[in-house]
């Protein structure tokens, strides 16, 4: 049997030292990818750039992660 690796990151998006919201993935060996993103205050979230662009810079982290998973995987023949 293989394993399948993981990478895991959970990251808080911060506003003014408050979570606003949450950021989760899990990128596997297979490149396949799941993310969880959670708006816990969207007042807050909207009406700021910053937490909108940590957003988007996790979102691109976790793609690459995905990527470079992906680059190294050698699938099992059946």
């Amino acid at each position: 049997m293989k394993k399948n690796t993981q990478t895991q990151e959970f990251n808080d998006i911060l506003a003014d030292e408050n979570s606003v919201a949450s950021f989760n993935y899990t990128a596997y060996q297979s490149g396949t990818l799941e993310v969880q993103f959670t708006i816990n205050n969207p007042q807050v979230f909207h009406s700021s750039d910053g937490p909108k662009n940590d957003m988007n810079d996790l979102m691109e982290a976790a793609l690459q992660a995905s990527k470079d998973k992906l680059s190294t995987y050698v699938a099992t023949e059946n």
